[in-house]
């Protein structure tokens, strides 16, 4: 998949010159799928605790083109709905037993192509997409 950014350490994107933390930094807010144009639209907006740092960007959003797969896996029912908002790993999802889930590679390996790009949550719920690009828009 093309992307016009970085996912580092399974919480960061980066995108020259930010490195945005979406794991502390950012509240997840919502999805769009849209079947007709083949798009999947992730959208964050900066958190409001003191910890974040002034010039942080206001909102990310992710855009998946070209999608030819998409699932969502359930969230745990016995966590509290806050954590539904916060990510806890960005990364691939291998589709292998062994892996356990969202997987986080070695920087210096390359992910395989078959693996779905994929963002797991604290409240145990998993994004899990297949698509030809990827694009980040950051928002003042």
């Amino acid at each position: 998949m093309r992307r016009d950014f970085e996912i580092r350490d399974g919480i960061y994107l980066s995108q020259p010159p930010h490195e945005l933390d979406l794991h502390n930094n950012f509240d997840f807010c919502s999805l769009h799928y849209s079947v007709e144009d083949r798009t999947l639209k992730l959208h964050w907006r900066r958190s409001t605790g003191d910890w974040v740092a002034a010039g942080t960007p206001a909102s990310v959003s992710v855009e998946f083109r070209e999608v030819s797969e998409f699932r969502f896996l359930p969230r745990d029912a016995e966590l509290p709905f806050t954590e539904d908002d916060c990510v806890s790993t960005f990364g691939y999802w291998p589709d292998e037993a062994r892996a356990g889930g969202v997987i986080m590679p070695d920087p210096t390996h390359t992910p395989d192509p078959h693996w779905l790009t994929a963002i797991h949550f604290m409240s145990g719920a998993t994004i899990a997409v297949q698509a030809t690009s990827a694009h980040a828009r950051l928002t003042a």
